[in-house]
């Protein structure tokens, strides 16, 4: 038996380690996604798109099953948009220079982001294709039962999504700066921002 099973004081700071090592790794997820959120516009925009998707939802009382698809669609573009960022930052770390290969790469990093997009717009179509066909009687049932809901989902989600466009001017500008003025994702081109 190992010397936590022996020492029960032992066993509590291990678990106690493991704890804090969990903390600080979902810390240091959030430090990134934080990262991505005020240094990428396009990743605003999504955020912005999936919380009024959201709001559709609600208004027009779309089935679980329709709110799985979209919601996962949803994650599909965040999730490419992050791994569309590391991308552009590790070519750039890798080829501060111009290079014909650093662009390529950005490039085919944007392309996977672009497929997911267009992806989940047709998975957003089949989802609220049934609902749209009968749009008076959801409105009707909307204004019933679901406007409580839409107007705290609105309030809490929609508004700080829209307000989240325009935060980030101010590291936007200084990031600008740092690069010498230049516009979009350093030397190889990329960084749609």
């Amino acid at each position: 038996m190992g010397e936590a099973g022996k020492n029960p004081a032992g066993l509590r700071e291990g678990i106690r380690g493991t704890l804090e090592a969990i903390r600080r790794s979902f810390s240091h997820a959030w430090d990134g996604l934080l990262h991505v959120y005020k240094t990428q516009r396009n990743m605003r925009l999504h955020t912005l798109f999936a919380t009024l998707v959201g709001a559709a939802c609600l208004v027009l009382g779309v089935g679980r099953v329709e709110v799985l698809m979209v919601s996962l669609a949803i994650a599909a573009v965040l999730v490419s948009e992050v791994v569309n960022t590391v991308t552009e930052s590790l070519t750039d770390l890798m080829e501060p220079e111009y290079s014909e290969l650093a662009k390529v790469t950005k490039d085919v990093a944007a392309a996977g982001v672009l497929l997911t997009s267009m992806f989940a717009v047709l998975i957003g179509i089949i989802a609220f294709y049934p609902a749209l066909m009968d749009l008076p009687a959801r409105l009707s049932s909307f204004l019933d039962s679901r406007i409580g809901w839409f107007t705290v989902y609105s309030v809490f989600v929609v508004v700080p999504a829209l307000a989240g466009l325009t935060h980030p001017a101010a590291v936007d500008r200084a990031r600008k700066k740092r690069m010498g003025g230049a516009e979009g994702g350093g030397a190889n081109g990329g960084g749609a921002e």
